[in-house]
């Protein structure tokens, strides 16, 4: 038997003696004496020696703790946990090994390992079957005697080789969701937004969950020490009216409601105001068509919204970013399971053509598998070669419109492309206060433009941007590229079905 840390004042051999004092209360009328049977009696619990009160009543699947939490029990009635046991008997595939996760014990908790399920006679067992309260918050006997004095509150945290949290069963070759989510981006505290403050909402696990459930209680929140994005985050334990026990939807196409929106849309226009002079997770806004600096005159919604952020692609970012992939893998013969929680819309494939776990690869590595899903695309070759043009087509118009050759994040006059010739012109317009002016909208979205995988979001959008961004320098400051160039901008705009954009051909004061 393993023994993890103790339990509250006293720990788990203080609780023992009070343990099922506190279910004698509870049960009075229901509790018996009779350990005899073996048969499984679904009408009578049996003290036994375990901390866990489990079920009040199996046929109802009212716990004992939903007695008194009565809204608690009504949210997670209608989650999976409620009946993993009957989902297990029905898989075809159940065995004792599988009983951990499957009922309430002390597996993903601070009590031992042997006690709840694993402590109770034969005619006791169903009472403590399907994941229970008390398998994420521990043992509620101490709880329930001394209310004001322990809350058994459960732990965020989730990571690979812990005996406590949601990984200790959402784990393993069938079940691999933290073992993905360790080597996403959400796995980890980036080391440059720790301690910052305005970073906390969105890069600490605890701060980020506090911020999308004001009543949140669990055993870190008064912890100063940044965690991860973990499950807890963006998943509700009690359950949701979401699928998959979202904390919001997914399907909304709005940065205020949409559960991915809620952190990936910072910075995603210019801000002179702010000292971040760059695009810092811009996807939400650009998938709706509203990232970026928007030229005068530039508006066209059938530009604005395509494929990705329309109605084929009903789960937005989640349409791409987590899908299930399963295949075999052709030189090994293994079968291996992806439950798309790395969040990469083009995650790796082995030589074999099954799922990695590298996550940086080339495109003709990397599946394509959630652009045919969607429809968006008949085939992933069809997905494969239409981002190698746009990547071709976004770099060509990034380069055409700024290159920072020194890589100082600043426009000199020595860089390339068409802002180096407005920094001759016009040296004094990026310095003109709370203005944003066109060079410094253009070197925005160039940034924008630049950003790894990010025109992809919205490509219809991104290269028309794009394009009206080159003509509102020209035609601002006089300056003009190649005719090659020219030519490029009006095929392209002719293809995007773009409106004319003129610009004032009046350029400001050298």
């Amino acid at each position: 038997m393993s023994v993890k840390r103790s339990l509250g004042a006293g720990g788990i051999s203080a609780l023992t003696a009070i343990a099922f004092t506190a279910a004698a209360v509870v049960f009075s009328a229901a509790c018996s004496d009779n350990n005899s049977s073996t048969a499984p009696d679904t009408t009578t619990k049996v003290v036994a020696d375990t901390l866990f009160l489990g079920y009040a009543d199996t046929a109802t699947k009212q716990t004992t703790c939903g007695n008194c939490h009565v809204d608690r029990q009504a949210e997670w009635a209608t989650t999976k946990h409620a009946h993993a046991w009957a989902d297990l008997e029905g898989s075809g595939h159940a065995s004792p090994a599988c009983y951990g996760c499957h009922t309430t014990n002390g597996n993903s908790n601070l009590a031992p390992d042997s006690t709840g399920y694993f402590a109770v006679k034969a005619n006791a067992k169903p009472f403590y079957q399907d994941v229970q309260c008390e398998a994420c918050h521990g043992p509620g006997s101490h709880h329930v005697a001394a209310p004001g004095d322990v809350q058994p509150l459960s732990t965020i945290v989730a990571d690979t080789g812990l005996t406590t949290g949601c990984g200790t069963c959402h784990s393993g070759a069938h079940d691999p969701f933290v073992e993905e989510w360790r080597s996403s981006g959400h796995g980890f505290v980036e080391p440059h937004a720790l301690g910052n403050a305005s970073c906390i909402g969105c890069h600490d696990g605890t701060a980020a969950l506090k911020r999308f459930d004001t009543h949140a209680a669990f055993i870190e929140d008064t912890s100063a020490t940044w965690t991860a994005i973990t499950c807890a985050v963006c998943h509700d334990p009690h359950g949701s009216s979401n699928p998959a026990q979202l904390r919001y939807p997914i399907n909304t196409p709005d940065l205020t409601t949409n559960l991915c929106m809620q952190c990936h849309y910072r910075n995603s226009a210019p801000d002179p105001t702010s000292t971040r002079v760059t695009p810092h997770s811009p996807e939400g806004p650009l998938l709706l068509g509203e990232a970026g600096w928007i030229p005068q005159n530039f508006a066209d919604s059938s530009i604005g919204v395509s494929s990705h952020g329309s109605d084929l692609n009903p789960r937005l970012c989640a349409g791409c970013h987590v899908n299930s992939l399963t295949a075999t893998d052709n030189l090994t013969g293994q079968t291996i399971y992806s439950v798309g929680h790395r969040f990469e819309a083009l995650p790796c494939l082995t030589p074999g053509g099954a799922p990695d776990t590298t996550t940086t690869c080339s495109d003709a590595n990397a599946s394509f598998a959630a652009c045919t899903a969607s429809g968006c695309h008949a085939t992933e070759d069809a997905a494969r070669n239409a981002k190698a043009a746009g990547d071709a087509r976004m770099q060509y118009y990034a380069d055409q419109i700024w290159i920072d050759s020194n890589a100082n994040g600043k426009v000199d006059t020595t860089d390339g492309g068409l802002l180096a010739q407005v920094k001759k012109l016009f040296p004094n317009e990026w310095q003109t206060g709370n203005v944003v002016t066109v060079g410094i909208g253009a070197q925005f979205n160039t940034a924008l433009f630049r950003l790894p995988g990010t025109p992809e979001h919205n490509p219809f959008y991104a290269e028309a941007l794009a394009i009206a961004t080159i003509d509102a320098v020209e035609a601002r400051y006089g300056v003009s590229g190649s005719s090659a160039l020219q030519t490029q901008l009006q095929t392209r705009a002719a293809a995007l079905g773009m409106k004319t954009q003129l610009r004032s051909t009046r350029a400001p004061t050298r």
